[in-house]
């Protein structure tokens, strides 16, 4: 398990200008990859295919500048992108 001090060393925290970057799509796939749902779950409650999810978070990590879907929320939380 990492320290609270390894984790802000290996998370890069990106401007807060990277907030108007993300669409407003994007941030309702944002919301939901915080609440844990798969992409196919997104998918289903979005009302979209399951390949346009995975190109949303593709997207969504690009913008962040994170190499996973839980560094993209925690990136997120930090520049106040979205709330717990």
């Amino acid at each position: 398990m990492l320290g609270q001090e390894q984790l802000n060393q290996q998370v890069e925290i990106q401007p807060s200008s990277t907030r108007g970057k993300i669409s407003r799509r994007e941030m309702d796939v944002l919301l939901q990859v915080k609440d844990g749902l798969r992409n196919p779950e997104i998918a289903e409650r979005l009302g979209l295919s399951t390949k346009t999810i995975e190109n949303h978070v593709r997207s969504i990590l690009q913008k962040l500048g994170a190499k996973n879907r839980t560094e993209a929320v925690v990136i997120a939380l930090r520049n106040s992108i979205i709330e717990i």
